[in-house]
């Protein structure tokens, strides 16, 4: 990342075998080199397993051992009634985070549940907390069909990070790296730096054959902006 020009790198415990194991040598390599760590996780903040809250609670902490100021999470399956006691559940995990100075960064996925804007409104409705924010991923917005300058203008001061990427405007296939795709980039991502609060734009989107060079690509495109 440092040597392509990036600012950091998000890490997904998913994808990383050895994560317990090295953790602390991916802090001091990341301070090292001055990059931001942010950490991402597939669980979900509402879970009807226990054991599913507990791993998010691992993942606040793993956030905060890298020192990553936000943990992107899913949504999952939120409850129906408003009284609800996984409400209950969920606040106590922000609380949890925020006491690790940790942000949950709540995405809008790519399926459903939990992957359009009414959704996410509804939970940083409900919870109201300065340690849940939410992370627009602006090619999940597209691929369900809604307008991502109005949901990035609706969620406002509440965003915490962004995955942006480009798409082909072909149902079905894969994001791709900025500029290569037909997505109104220069609108959208004047909208997000319109926003009051400064955040990180994390780039999501499969390397293909040259994954570096979709990298650099990308970071050429946001330069001529």
């Amino acid at each position: 990342a440092k040597r392509l020009g990036a600012d950091g790198v998000e890490l997904r415990r998913e994808t990383w075998p050895n994560w317990q194991q090295e953790l602390g040598a991916a802090r001091a390599s990341a301070d090292g080199l001055a990059l931001l760590v942010a950490y991402a996780t597939h669980v979900t903040l509402f879970s009807a397993d226990e054991q599913g809250q507990q791993v998010l609670r691992q993942d606040i902490d793993a956030a905060s051992t890298l020192g990553s100021p936000i943990l992107r999470v899913f949504q999952g399956p939120a409850p129906a009634e408003d009284g609800d006691s996984q409400w209950a559940t969920a606040r106590a995990v922000v609380e949890y985070a925020a006491s690790q100075n940790v942000v949950i960064a709540l995405e809008n996925y790519v399926g459903m549940p939990g992957g359009k804007l009414a959704e996410i409104q509804r939970v940083l409705n409900l919870i109201q907390h300065p340690a849940l924010g939410t992370n627009i991923d602006i090619g999940n917005y597209n691929q369900h069909g809604q307008d991502v300058i109005e949901a990035i203008q609706a969620l406002g001061d509440r965003a915490v990070y962004s995955h942006i990427k480009d798409k082909t405007g072909t149902s079905g296939e894969p994001p791709i790296y900025l500029g290569a795709g037909q997505m109104p980039l220069p609108k959208i991502l004047a909208a997000l730096d319109a926003l009051p609060q400064a955040f990180p734009y994390c780039f999501e989107f499969r390397g293909g054959d040259d994954p570096e060079a979709a990298i650099k690509q990308s970071l050429a495109y946001l330069k001529q902006l």
